[in-house]
């Protein structure tokens, strides 16, 4: 039977004191890596960790702003100190303004970029500076079924993960040669506190502007996934558990739906 076992390895998951996050840390966690529970939010961090530990499972709680470039490298010294290496880097943190196109700012746009778009870059250089002289190494990008389609009602979100895409392409290209896999993964419709503390999330903003009640558009929204019905974290993490394991040794550059068939390409 072929199975996915990662215990010995190291890997980093920002964003992961909950939602998408926070399933992928219970995944690599009950495959027996050691996971680095990297949030903003350090209670968040904690708790999640702390729920890891109570399991039996190998998880470090860590406040980590990732739009600071100095706290993701004291990061990344703090983990090579400890265990040698970084088998893994998730790098999952995201925020999002849910709200019409004509209605959203500069600044939103601004701090969307910083978060989702160009700390990722940075995150994925620091550890790539430690990974590639071992010559190993998988990097996961969480980007989003937004990441191939525009929208109205979350413009300047999509773009950072159109943004996303390529940049994890590019990042993929530059890694290759030193026999590093690096992938990205489309989640499609997760309920999560995605934009909550930039306004309110998807649904809660979606019935704020349309008049629908929240159980209304919930229900539209399931069904307008062919499987009818919504994607949870762990199902992100596991698809990020395979990209990370050796049977996907000859992937990389690539993004990978798991959206419930909302997209085909």
């Amino acid at each position: 039977m072929i199975g996915i076992d990662m215990t010995g390895r190291v890997t980093l998951i920002t964003g992961a004191g909950g939602g998408i996050g926070g399933g992928i840390a219970d995944v690599f966690a009950k495959a027996g890596a050691r996971v680095y529970v990297a949030d903003l939010e350090m209670e968040n961090a904690k708790a999640k960790a702390g729920q890891l530990r109570a399991e039996g499972l190998q998880a470090e709680a860590v406040g980590l702003d990732v739009t600071q470039n100095e706290e993701i490298y004291a990061l990344v010294d703090r983990m090579v100190k400890e265990n040698g290496k970084i088998d893994h880097l998730i790098n999952c943190a995201g925020i999002s303004y849910n709200k019409p196109y004509m209605e959203s700012t500069d600044d939103e746009f601004r701090s969307i970029l910083e978060v989702n778009l160009i700390s990722v870059h940075n995150c994925c250089q620091a550890v790539l500076r430690q990974m590639i002289p071992r010559k190993e190494g998988k990097i996961v990008n969480i980007l989003s079924a937004s990441s191939r389609m525009g929208s109205d009602f979350f413009a300047h979100y999509s773009s950072s993960k159109f943004g996303l895409l390529g940049l994890t392409q590019s990042i993929g290209l530059a890694a290759a040669r030193h026999n590093i896999n690096v992938n990205g993964i489309c989640p499609g419709l997760i309920e999560t506190g995605l934009g909550e503390k930039q306004g309110g999330g998807l649904i809660q903003q979606m019935s704020r502007y349309s008049g629908k009640s929240q159980d209304v558009l919930r229900e539209n929204l399931r069904k307008s996934i062919p499987l009818r019905r919504f994607q949870s974290g762990e199902d992100i993490g596991y698809m990020a558990l395979f990209l990370c394991s050796d049977l996907a040794k000859n992937i990389t550059c690539q993004a990978i739906n798991v959206c419930g068939g909302m997209r085909m390409n």
